[in-house]
């Protein structure tokens, strides 16, 4: 009898249970539990290890044993971290069991980390420093913020806010786009730092939130926004006349709020026409620039004083009126109109007689002139009125002694005296020896004087005539004609700017580069310097912060990502301000519509989906309908689908995306289909390929009971000896069903024709004799075996076994083993007709029939797994 070791025939099973997703850094210390079987029996089936062989480098889990045979917990051995690996883990399991020679199977398990709020959001900097001019418009942008958050979802988003440093307001932050503006018009010489602190708070649950600051350091350029002031407006002064060239009349000084350069002033005097005063450019010190005559020039002067500052492009200027007062000063002495006088005179006249009037003339206004004697006048005979300038008799000239008299007079202001004047008077004694003097005779042709012209009357006129031309009325500051002020091309601000051919919209690709120009805004003000000078900007409608408008030449720029998807249309409010005092300024609304480009793939519903159809489903039976959809517009939205996977038995419509079957389907053929489906869209060109996604449909084929049991061979001849016991195996059939299930499991029986000296078992096949078998009774048995299934309707076959009874003779020695126990072994899974060991008998009958041994299982096979040739020696896997 042969003794059969066991094999290790089946590998181990492992069985996962639903795993949900894992929280990063919890506590948790099992994630899930493992069960593993193996069908084998004995040691074979027993579990030797399940470990964890790949897909946890740092080792954050392990495999540990419970208390029931073949259940395994899967521990979380050191805490978890998503940002670490957000694609989370496939674990790979390997359960390795008892068996000789040992057999292992594998399972990946998925492990998805949850996300919690355990990371802040991140500034790319702690500190940020920027500049910007004073002259900026409100909405300016400043500096992008860009802030990161390593944690997922609503945890990864951030709100930015700024906390701290602008409590008047001078700027806004997008919370969104995180781009810092200004808010009003900045004034450097008000505040020219400033310190913002931004905050930034992700979006997670409340209690859970968390945030990060950040400095933002903005330095306020000064522009030349300021016009220089004076302390005074209008200042009335007084200068004496006669003052040397370069004497100083006063000072003036003006203020410039600005910095730098902007500050740095220069004067001057913007009179049109030529005025006797200089100024300093840089101190403002005014001075004469010539001798002022009181007498015959002009006794006031209006100067237009300009200050102006060394700001560029263009200067700011500002005027004062200065109103200059000439002082009358004594700086004339008298003169008489007429000297050298020589004139006779009777010593008849009586005392107290006129003989002559004195008159001498000070050019000074308003002078009071008096007339003294300074000699020849000892006896006093003559008298000289000092107000009326009258020389009188003032003795009895019959008692002078002399014939000739001279008197010297001269003629004062108080201050200064005329040169002395010189008068020579004869005295005659008699009347008829009196000449005939002419102009200077009196009435009674007693006295006579003859005088040089000295031309002071006619100067006097001459310099009179001057000073009323040169201060009439006509000709005050009130005319403005003298004092007309050099026109400046600073002037007042009063043109507001305009707009130039400025566009209707603006379209632009969404995918166009950052820093890309992709409009010029014109603009002119027809004033000159500042209030002429444009600042541009955007006011409104660039919610997203894709735009920035240069404030100097007004170009549009892209400074953010555009998304047609995002956003199709913006409406900007674009203003021009001009510099000037009082500022002005122009708006209009520019449409920016954003085309679309095909940066979109078509993205599928699901991109994984499993479906299962019969074997027998017709020509066109459909599996599904797909759904791509694609958020680009026109043909690049238009979607169409292609079967990838090369196979005939399914087909997809390229336009409606229904998959459906194409040909009929074999369960026993081919029983599981992984189908790639490719959604491309229809924006290809020759620049940019078309854009796509594939989804992957599975589709397992169900069985039909389509297959009837099939015999290895459609008849059967075996030989049996007629001296065989009752219940011997006879031979072993099998019929193999392609189906499944129900309609994979084959029954045998045999047919009801044939005879029963034989019976079958109707689960493995197995023929054995009922009856014994007597040769010289019957030679040949024929059976009819029938193999059904149990599909729905059941399918069947059938074969045909012609048994041989072989002649057994009397014979006086029986066949001996070697020994009573024989013992082999082979490995499971080993192929039928696999050689398992060499049975070897001997028989002393002599030579001839009765020595011939043939060889039969008498029992202990089972099922009928093995057979022996009944002429040979060799056992095999039946």
């Amino acid at each position: 009898m042969a003794h059969f070791l066991a094999v290790n025939l089946y590998v181990p099973d492992i069985y996962v249970q639903a795993l949900p997703d894992i929280t990063e850094n919890s506590n948790a210390n099992i994630y899930g539990i493992v069960r593993v079987e193996d069908k084998d029996k004995g040691i074979h089936g027993q579990i030797k290890s399940l470990e964890i062989v790949d897909g946890d480098p740092d080792g954050h889990f392990r495999i540990k044993p419970t208390n029931k045979p073949g259940e395994y917990n899967i521990e979380v051995h050191r805490l978890l971290d998503r940002e670490k690996t957000p694609q989370g883990y496939n674990l790979t399991l390997r359960a390795i069991d008892k068996g000789i020679p040992p057999r292992q199977s594998y399972k990946i398990v998925p492990v998805h980390l949850q996300d919690i709020n355990d990371n802040a959001p991140v500034f790319n900097r702690e500190i940020y420093e920027v500049a910007v001019p004073e002259t900026s418009p409100p909405n300016t942008p400043v500096i992008r913020l860009k802030v990161t958050d390593r944690d997922e979802g609503k945890n990864a988003q951030v709100s930015l806010e700024i906390v701290g440093g602008n409590e008047g307001g001078e700027f806004r932050l997008n919370a969104e786009t995180g781009m810092l503006y200004t808010a009003v018009t900045l004034d450097a010489e008000t505040k020219a730092f400033y310190t913002l602190t931004v905050s930034a708070i992700d979006q997670g649950n409340t209690g859970t939130r968390k945030q990060s600051s950040a400095k933002v350091k903005i330095n306020v350029n000064d522009m030349n926004d300021n016009d220089p002031v004076f302390e005074q407006s209008n200042v009335t002064i007084w200068v004496d006349e006669n003052e040397p060239a370069g004497t100083t009349v006063t000072k003036v000084t003006a203020r410039d709020k600005d910095s730098g350069e902007n500050a740095y002033i220069s004067y001057s005097i913007a009179n049109l026409n030529d005025v006797p005063f200089d100024i300093d450019h840089f101190s403002g010190v005014i001075r004469t620039s010539k001798l002022i005559d009181y007498e015959s020039m002009r006794r006031e002067y209006i100067l237009r004083v300009r200050a102006s500052d060394w700001g560029l492009p263009y200067r700011r200027q500002t005027e004062m009126q200065l109103v200059i007062k000439v002082r009358d000063v004594n700086d004339n002495r008298p003169q008489f109109e007429k000297i050298d006088c020589v004139g006779h005179l009777s010593r008849h006249i009586s005392i107290g007689t006129e003989i002559m009037t004195l008159s001498a003339i000070d050019f000074d206004i308003g002078n009071f002139i008096s007339y003294r004697l300074v000699s020849g006048n000892e006896d006093g005979c003559f008298n000289l009125d000092s107000s009326s300038g009258i020389v009188s008799v003032g003795c009895d000239l019959n008692d002078v002694g002399v014939e000739t008299r001279e008197l010297n007079v001269t003629a004062t202001d108080g201050t200064h005296f005329a040169d002395v004047m010189r008068i020579q008077i004869n005295l005659l004694n008699e009347k008829k020896n009196m000449p005939n003097i002419g102009r200077m005779m009196s009435e009674d042709s007693a006295i006579g004087f003859e005088c040089r012209e000295t031309g002071v009357a006619r100067r006097q006129a001459e310099m009179l005539a001057s000073a009323e031309r040169n201060n009439m009325p006509g000709r005050d500051a009130s005319n403005g004609d003298d004092f007309a002020m050099m026109p400046s091309r600073y002037g007042e601000n009063i043109h507001a700017p305009e707009f130039v051919d400025f566009p209707n919209v603006i379209q632009v690709n969404e995918t166009v580069p950052l820093g890309k120009t992709i409009a010029l805004i014109k603009a002119r003000d027809r004033d000159l310097g500042y209030n002429g000078k444009l600042v541009f900007g955007i006011s409104g409608g660039d919610y997203d912060s894709v735009f920035r408008l240069d404030p100097d030449n007004g170009e549009i720029k892209i400074i953010g990502y555009l998304d047609r998807e995002r956003e199709d249309e913006y409406v900007l409010n674009v203003t021009v301000y001009d510099l000037g005092k009082p500022q002005k300024s122009v708006s209009k609304v520019l449409p920016i519509t954003v085309l679309d480009v095909n940066d979109n793939a078509p993205k599928f519903e699901k991109t994984l989906a499993s479906f299962r159809v019969t074997e027998n489903a017709l020509n066109g039976t459909i599996i599904v309908k797909l759904n791509a959809t694609d958020a680009d517009l026109g043909d690049n939205a238009k979607v169409t689908y292609t079967l990838i996977t090369d196979t005939k038995d399914f087909r997809v419509d390229s336009q409606s995306g229904i998959l459906s079957v194409s040909a009929p389907l074999d369960r026993e053929k081919q029983e599981t289909y992984e189908l790639k489906i490719r959604a491309m869209d229809g924006g290809g060109n020759n620049e940019q390929p078309a854009l796509y996604s594939d989804a992957i449909v599975r589709v397992t084929i169900d069985d039909i009971n389509d297959n009837a049991p099939a015999f290895s061979l459609s008849d059967y001849t075996v030989r049996v000896r007629e001296d065989i016991p009752i219940g011997t195996v006879v031979v072993v059939l099998t019929a193999n069903d392609l189906d499944t299930g129900p309609g994979g499991e084959v029954s045998y029986s045999l047919s009801e024709d044939s005879e029963n000296s034989f019976k079958i078992d109707k689960v493995s096949g197995t023929i054995r004799t009922t009856k014994s078998l007597d040769f010289e009774e019957r030679q040949v048995h024929s059976l009819i075996v029938r193999a059904i299934d149990r599909g729905t309707p059941a399918l069947s076959s059938e074969t045909s076994v012609i048994i041989e009874v072989i002649d057994v003779n009397e014979n006086k020695y029986a066949p001996q083993f070697e020994d009573f126990v024989l013992s082999g072994s082979v490995s499971e899974n080993q192929p039928i007709g696999t050689h398992v060991m060499i049975v070897a008998a001997k028989d002393n009958d002599a030579p001839g029939p009765d020595s011939r041994i043939t060889y039969s299982i008498r029992g202990g096979d089972g099922l009928g797994l093995f057979s022996i040739d009944g002429d040979d020696v060799f056992l095999m896997v039946h």
